[in-house]
């Protein structure tokens, strides 16, 4: 495949905590990307039940506003 990375659109992780078949429909696509050896990538995570739940299905990236809202430049640099 000529990619490395699968991202998940927000829109499916928005309701993972409270809808079982967004939340079966994600770990699907986590477990099927690692049988391709493909990296996952969530957006739009906003909550820590999202990272849990993320985190416990073997997602390694996220990004969101429950890990910091957009930022210049200079302070993600600073957060680094």
């Amino acid at each position: 495949l000529p990619f490395d990375f699968l991202k998940i659109d927000r829109s499916f992780i928005q309701n993972i905590s409270t809808h079982a078949g967004d939340a079966n429909l994600v770990k699907t696509l986590v477990s099927i990307s690692k049988q391709f050896k493909l990296e996952v990538i969530a957006e739009g995570v906003e909550t820590k039940e999202h990272m849990e739940f993320l985190k416990h299905i073997d997602c390694e990236y996220v990004q969101g506003y429950f890990i910091s809202k957009p930022l210049p430049l200079k302070k993600f640099q600073e957060l680094l």
